[in-house]
């Protein structure tokens, strides 16, 4: 008697661990928040900087520096790859000549260039994103200048830096194929256009 009910015990064992690893088998439901439409708009896309629009707001800018630009010119171009999972690549190639006159008659040609790759992650929370774990070691920018073809040793005046790092938060609008980053505490907003 023993024995017989040792062995149905055991013979219906199996089935209640069938019963359990079947359950076991079906997906756990996916329990995180859905992405917010900020995330649906600005993830998941790589976006192209409007260069033409960031010229004229470096143009307007140079005078409270005291640079008397008459004329900047955008070359080249950068681009931000930006993931669903938050990560962020910006490769950039980016030149601008600054036509500036420091005295009557002398034309002085300042260029401040980006070039390398920026890669880090930035998530965003509502409207504004946090980046977090900028590597900029293959990235650079450098100003340099010459008057008449000469290079200028020392240049005078500071021209402001038209990128962002992960020292502030970043606020951002997406609507469509445009997204706008504007770094917390600056007049800086870089328009981007959807490549992708």
């Amino acid at each position: 008697m023993i024995s017989s009910k040792r062995a149905s015990a055991l013979a219906v064992a199996p089935a209640i661990m069938l019963v359990l690893t079947g359950c076991a088998l079906i997906e756990p439901a996916d329990t995180s928040e859905p992405p917010t439409a900020m995330e649906v708009c600005a993830q998941g896309h790589t976006w192209s900087l409007d260069t033409a629009d960031l010229s004229e707001k470096l143009l307007a800018s140079l005078p409270s520096e005291d640079v008397p630009a008459k004329a900047v010119e955008p070359s080249g171009g950068q681009t931000l790859t930006w993931d669903k999972n938050g990560a962020v690549t910006i490769e950039s190639d980016l030149v601008f000549t600054i036509t500036a006159e420091p005295k009557k008659d002398q034309t002085m040609i300042i260029t401040q260039s980006y070039t390398g790759t920026v890669k880090g992650k930035a998530l965003i929370n509502v409207d504004v994103a946090i980046p977090q774990n900028w590597d900029v070691s293959d990235y650079t920018v450098e100003t340099s200048a010459t008057i008449a073809d000469e290079p200028v040793e020392e240049l005078a005046y500071t021209i402001p830096r038209s990128d962002f790092d992960d020292v502030v938060g970043l606020i951002l609008t997406c609507e469509a194929d445009v997204m706008t980053i504007n770094p917390r505490g600056t007049d800086l907003i870089q328009i981007w256009a959807k490549a992708s």
